[in-house]
């Protein structure tokens, strides 16, 4: 999926996460669906105005995000990013935080998916989890600043670092998110999985409504409720409870919003793949009706591309040198922005293998291409039945299957190869 298509569906994940948890209900401590809980200055309407202002941000993040440079100079620069929408944001809701904390945890999480995207990785929730580490590893800096002396936050973190809310789960990769990720899978509930949050999370929402003897309370009251053999009874005299006392859990909301995401996220990768699948399916039986049809040859090109994104706009010249290669040819099908073609052979099978294969020798950018050629039998001809070695490993030269098997190499040395090539296409 090209960068703009897949930055999109990335932002609509991220806006409906906050969406699903505005509309988790009911949700001690905090607004939701049912009424605004301890927060007398907010109401759904106001949070709804809030998510529509974000619009646009997190896509800002991921495109300042999907290009060479170091993790700190790019969280510095999504920071910037940030300031901006938490303006857009206040004058959404006239002065209200609704979503400081999440416009800072989410565009993180954009931020990371667009270095995963950048580095053509097949994503993973742990491996955003480890490149959100890598973003965040000098956020306690913060704390240096002078200005920061006298905060609240810098007042916590000097007393409990662990107590440092949204600066330390950044730090460790949001691992209370994954941790409550994996308890919502168990048990297939956002709502018992909310208030394992509350159980789990040091808030620091809820120390500065209610201090640490607050916090305390608030943990073991949610590990009764979890252990309750009535979740819905108690759920509710929790809600009551927790206006009554004044508790926030504003650090809770952004933790279940990760884990909406992580939710979505997954199904979203789910889809990405069969979809890869069916469209893999789907060329075979152009294959075959064209074999079945004109009783010849086929022949397909797709580009040979390590990774989860194989359709990215920067490998198009190396699509397009290796069209050239068959110009001449009855192209039968393409799909342009996948880079794939299927062409109807001129010669025997075992000539156009020879031809093509020499081609994939003669050019380096070659390497990056399949051209394949498939008999009227249906069965490709491969290099060694006509007496050519196998192909090579594009980064060591040596058996590629081995090296594909072993894996041998990281991503980022099979993208220097290919940035490499990129580079000297047209000289």
């Amino acid at each position: 999926m090209k960068a703009r298509a897949f930055f999109n569906t990335i932002e609509d994940i991220l806006l409906q996460s906050l969406k699903d948890e505005l509309d988790l209900t009911p949700k001690p401590g905090c607004v939701d669906g049912r009424d605004s809980g301890p927060h007398a200055d907010m109401d759904y309407d106001v949070f709804l105005r809030s998510i529509s202002s974000l619009k646009g941000y997190f896509f800002e993040i991921m495109e300042v995000s999907n290009r060479k440079n170091t993790f700190a100079d790019t969280f510095e620069a999504i920071r910037l990013i940030g300031m901006k929408y938490e303006e857009k944001m206040y004058e959404a809701t006239k002065d209200i935080n609704t979503h400081k904390g999440a416009i800072f945890t989410l565009g993180v999480i954009a931020s990371a998916i667009a270095r995963l995207y950048y580095d053509n990785k097949y994503i993973t929730i742990d491996l955003i989890s480890e490149y959100v580490k890598k973003l965040c590893a000098n956020i306690f800096d913060d704390f240096n600043k002078k200005k920061m002396q006298d905060s609240n936050g810098m007042r916590i973190y000097k007393n409990n670092a662990k107590h440092s809310g949204i600066r330390y789960e950044a730090y460790h990769g949001f691992k209370t998110a994954l941790d409550a990720y994996d308890f919502y899978k168990d048990t297939k509930d956002f709502l018992r999985t909310y208030v394992y949050i509350i159980s789990t999370l040091d808030d620091t929402t809820t120390i500065n409504r209610v201090g640490e003897s607050g916090l305390a309370f608030s943990k073991d009251y949610a590990k009764k409720v979890l252990e309750s053999k009535n979740f819905d009874e108690e759920l509710n005299d929790m809600d009551k409870v927790y206006t009554e006392k004044n508790i926030s859990t504003g650090g809770c909301a952004d933790t279940i919003e990760l884990v909406y995401f992580f939710k979505r996220m997954d199904d979203f990768l789910d889809s990405y793949m069969n979809d890869f699948l069916y469209n893999k399916e789907e060329r075979w039986g152009i294959i075959t009706k064209a074999i079945q049809n004109r009783n010849k040859p086929i022949i397909t090109l797709n580009l040979n591309i390590k990774g989860m994104h194989k359709d990215k706009d920067e490998f198009e010249p190396i699509y397009k040198a290796a069209k050239m290669y068959l110009s001449s040819y009855e192209c039968v099908y393409e799909d342009e922005d996948n880079y794939s073609a299927i062409y109807i052979a001129k010669g025997e099978a075992t000539d156009e293998k020879k031809k093509f294969v020499c081609l994939e020798e003669e050019h380096d950018f070659m390497r990056f291409v399949d051209i394949d050629v498939i008999d009227t039998d249906l069965k490709p001809i491969s290099r060694t039945e006509l007496g050519y070695a196998k192909r090579t490993c594009i980064v060591c030269g040596g058996d590629r299957f081995t090296c594909m098997r072993e894996e041998k190499h990281l991503q980022e040395d099979f993208n220097a190869s290919l940035n490499a090539t990129l580079l000297n296409l047209d000289k």
